[in-house]
């Protein structure tokens, strides 16, 4: 567990997989699901880590399920759901389906947390809002954005004080760290 803050982790489940064809966080990456890789990723800093699904399948012993309070609106509806019951000020959400993110750049991520309310790696231009540090004072904003209906993370991050950082360097050390599996043949890769 990182000494310096106390993190709870947000693994986002949800997303309807049409692009892979069937439920991404149960497919087997190195024999293992990819729901399980990133709960027992998350479990080596978080305090506790809580699955953001609203399906069954996804239960696993001794982690928190929490459903979307509103559905039908992206990855923005199941953090806020899980921001509001985490008892850490910062939380790390990581996709399931990016089973290659590194616990030495999750740790340059929270070195980079100083008076920011959320920390999003930037490598050539693009933003990744799902696998990024966000405090729980952005809990408003995902509320009011919410009700706006308004779903769009892009926007969300304009909203609050956030610390862009660049990335090109560990992509550099770790070639696959952003790596989403979406497509069939993305896991024979």
């Amino acid at each position: 567990m990182f000494q310096e803050m106390k993190v709870t982790g947000i693994i986002l489940t949800g997303g309807k997989s049409r692009r892979m064809g069937r439920d991404k966080a149960l497919l087997q990456v190195e024999g293992k699901p990819l729901l399980d890789r990133a709960v027992e990723f998350c479990r080596l800093f978080c305090e506790e880590v809580f699955i953001s699904s609203d399906l069954e399948e996804h239960e696993k012993e001794g982690i928190r399920r929490i459903s979307d309070e509103q559905k039908n609106c992206g990855p923005m509806g199941g953090i806020y759901s899980c921001l509001k019951r985490s008892s850490t000020d910062w939380n790390f959400v990581l996709s399931v389906d990016a089973p290659f993110v590194e616990i030495d750049f999750v740790r340059f991520l929270l070195n980079n947390s100083d008076e920011f309310e959320a920390v999003v790696p930037l490598h050539s231009g693009k933003k990744e809002p799902l696998i990024a540090l966000y405090h729980r004072n952005t809990l408003a904003v995902f509320r009011s954005m919410l009700e706006e209906g308004n779903y769009k993370m892009h926007f969300l991050l304009e909203k609050v004080s956030t610390h862009f950082v660049e990335a090109e360097e560990w992509l550099e050390k770790y070639p696959k760290l952003f790596e989403n599996l979406n497509y069939p043949d993305d896991l024979h890769r």
